[in-house]
């Protein structure tokens, strides 16, 4: 997967420089000051939720817990290093570390068609910004122009401009086989994070990779691979957790952090 891995690190030096002037992450803006600073998750009333479901209850101050900045900076450390790190300077915006879940490998080896989430962070002053890759792995390239996401209770259709695909080639079965690896990148908006959650929660999700756009239809409908489920959750955690954080807790964690250095 390390061509995906490449491939997207190059789409996000095109286009982050409208993440970072517009502010158009999903959660509070940069500026934003430290009413759920002090926010932790690691008392034992609370032991059996992921972080994100806690974090994400944080209106309700009676579900805050507090804890001393050295567990915060456990807690999003030992978030973080469920991630590989990619470290690269992106034209115009600085340099970004893109942190991808194992476990996104562990779907998209086997040839199952998935959900890629990736963190992206820009340095402890600026919130974490999310994308979405929808990585459809195939033998002849659709040119997909729509994916819908189907949960227990609801279809999300996200519609797939051309600017946002990436196209490569992946080798599966443990580098035996070569196919075809389409990927429609997508930023994640505060809607997109209720949807995750539906995802996460859902017994069953399904996947349609189409081109609607077209006299002739194509579309191919696949299940989630259940490895997508935990990559998703190691993202939310992730995201929340450093969302919360104060700039000194985010540098705290990030200072210790590996990664792999690519070319822009």
């Amino acid at each position: 997967m390390k061509k995906c891995k490449l491939a997207v690190m190059a789409w996000l030096s095109v286009c982050i420089v409208l993440f970072t002037s517009c502010g158009n992450s999903a959660g509070v803006s940069a500026g934003s000051t430290s009413e759920v600073k002090s926010t932790s998750v690691s008392e034992s009333t609370v032991e059996e939720k992921q972080p994100y479901e806690i974090l994400r209850e944080k209106e309700d101050e009676t579900k805050q817990i507090a804890a001393d900045e050295d567990q915060q900076v456990i807690e999003l450390k030992e978030a973080l290093n469920e991630f590989q790190f990619f470290y690269t300077e992106a034209d115009g915006a600085g340099d970004v570390l893109m942190g991808m879940s194992p476990h996104c490998d562990e779907a998209a080896e086997k040839g199952k068609s998935c959900i890629l989430p990736f963190l992206y962070l820009f340095g402890p002053s600026v919130d974490p910004v999310m994308m979405l890759g929808f990585n459809y792995i195939t033998d002849e390239y659709m040119d997909m122009d729509t994916v819908e996401i189907d949960t227990d209770n609801y279809r999300y259709t996200r519609s797939v401009l051309e600017g946002e695909i990436q196209k490569t080639k992946v080798t599966i079965n443990g580098g035996q086989t070569e196919r075809l690896d389409e990927i429609a990148m997508h930023l994640v908006t505060e809607d997109d994070l209720d949807a995750l959650v539906d995802i996460v929660e859902s017994d069953e999700v399904g996947l349609t990779f189409a081109k609607y756009n077209t006299a002739k239809p194509v579309f191919v409908e696949c299940e989630m691979p259940e490895e997508d489920r935990q990559a998703i959750t190691d993202v939310l955690n992730a995201y929340y957790l450093y969302l919360n954080a104060s700039e000194k807790v985010r540098a705290k964690a990030l200072a210790d952090i590996s990664y792999t250095e690519v070319e822009s």
